[in-house]
């Protein structure tokens, strides 16, 4: 999902409108379809009792999760610098107030782990832009008013944007694809409506080649085809900015934690390198939500090299394991500490997602998810590769009230240690950004030269 600021409009004459009822919750994103890629919201439409799903409505957010959410930045030093002596407060407060040039609205998933000595800590497994997960995020209450973070977005990452914004130049459109939470992408928009008191777009691009897209470019200009009626993912130049952000904080006691990654690795060069890191790894497809590959096995090893592969690198990265798996914890490693037993006595692997988003005054926590994995976390290393998958259930996800946020075990320490580590790895990435655009020119050449997949670049200059 993309924001467009200054689009303009070819024909335009869609009159339907769509008034916000609960009985209407997803008639307005039903109705649109490959046939139907285009509708329109207006001030007024965004009504916060429809910005979750259905499981969420009714919730009241957890207290400790809402006092989570009521510290502000420098409460958050003083809890953080305490409980971690080592962490320079001056470099902490330089990142948490850190305005970022490109990258203002960002969220990291997260475990919550055990290193070799067995120290809990969050670490980050991914991080992207235009994060989904408000939808299960229940309202928060905050010196006595009602906060909702679809408006903290808009307030904050992109009012900058549309402040500079000349109306005269065109209108305002939210442009997704079909991968995203088609919830949110309506609730976003009709959030900017609200705040910019005029209508919004929601264009919907086509994943099916026998239809026209929706837009065009010409000078620069997006162009929306009116006929009446995506968060950017690259998981090899996120994990290069890591490396080279803290490379940055040495010294400070502040540091991106993710798992052991290995970058650029040809697919001839996968069954060696899992064996050098020892054999429980997981191999991603770089670019894009999917293409992940829990490898164990030999039979897991298989069905990746089986499978059809349209690029030409790919990431190894350490698996998180569960401790028992082996006879001793390994430097290096991380092991999941999942959920509280439940009655039968067994324990899940959850992530969790933290929201940020940032203006001149720096970073804001936005919201969190939790999910949990569909299966129980095997005592024993399985044989075969019948796992559960990590997918966009709502079944999944974990309700942030009084009767579910608990099952995870996390505090308030924990949270705030998330989101550090969130904005950490917004910072590096930002970082990354500046130094790949300069002057508003593309630098093509330090692109290729940190993610040198051929097929990747042919696609990106065509």
């Amino acid at each position: 999902m993309g924001f467009l600021v200054n689009g303009s409009i070819l024909n335009s004459d869609i009159s339907k409108r769509f008034y916000n009822r609960k009985e209407q919750e997803n008639v307005f994103i039903d109705t649109m379809s490959i046939e139907n890629p285009i509708k329109k919201v207006y001030p007024g439409d965004f009504n916060p009792e429809l910005c979750t799903i259905p499981k969420v409505l009714n919730t009241t957010i957890h207290p400790l999760v809402s006092s989570f959410f009521g510290l502000g930045n420098d409460r958050i030093i003083t809890r953080y610098t305490k409980l971690n002596p080592q962490v320079d407060v001056n470099v902490l407060r330089n990142c948490l107030e850190y305005e970022p040039k490109f990258y203002k609205w960002a969220g990291a998933d997260l475990f919550n782990v055990i290193d070799s000595n067995a120290k809990r800590q969050m670490i980050i497994i991914e991080s992207g832009s235009s994060p989904a997960g408000q939808y299960a995020m229940p309202s928060l209450n905050i010196n006595n008013k009602r906060q909702n973070g679809y408006k903290l977005v808009i307030q904050t990452a992109f009012k900058q944007a549309l402040k500079d914004a000349d109306p005269s130049l065109g209108e305002l459109a939210v442009v997704y694809d079909k991968a995203s939470n088609e919830i949110e992408t309506a609730r976003y928009a009709a959030a900017i409506s609200e705040e910019t008191k005029e209508h919004v777009w929601i264009v919907m691009l086509q994943y099916d080649a026998r239809y026209e897209q929706p837009i065009k470019w010409e000078n620069q200009i997006m162009y929306i085809r009116d006929q009446d009626g995506a968060g950017g993912h690259n998981k090899v130049m996120a994990s290069k900015s890591f490396e080279l952000f803290n490379n940055e904080l040495s010294g400070s006691g502040l540091a991106i934690r993710f798992p052991e990654t290995i970058c650029n690795v040809n697919k001839s060069e996968i069954s060696s390198c899992i064996e050098k890191m020892g054999g429980h790894e997981v191999v991603k497809v770089p670019y894009g939500r999917q293409g992940v590959y829990t490898i164990t096995n030999l039979e897991e090893l298989k069905g990746f090299f089986d499978a059809s592969q349209h690029y030409e690198k790919f990431i190894v990265q350490s698996l998180v394991e569960n401790a028992l798996w082996s006879t001793k914890l390994y430097p290096g490693k991380f092991y999941h500490i999942g959920t509280v037993p439940d009655r039968h006595d067994r324990i899940f692997v959850n992530d969790l997602r933290i929201m940020v988003s940032a203006d001149e005054t720096g970073f804001h926590p936005v919201a969190i998810r939790l999910r949990r994995a569909h299966k129980p976390l095997p005592t024993y290393l399985p044989n075969d590769s019948n796992r559960s998958e990590w997918i966009s259930e709502y079944e999944r996800v974990i309700k942030i009230d009084q009767k579910e946020f608990d099952i995870i075990g996390l505090g308030i320490d924990e949270l705030i240690d998330a989101y550090v580590q969130t904005v950490l790895s917004t910072i590096a990435i930002d970082k990354m950004c500046q130094k790949l655009l300069v002057n508003n020119e593309f630098n093509v050449e330090l692109y290729h030269t940190l993610n040198p997949d051929d097929v990747l670049i042919s696609e990106l200059l065509l």
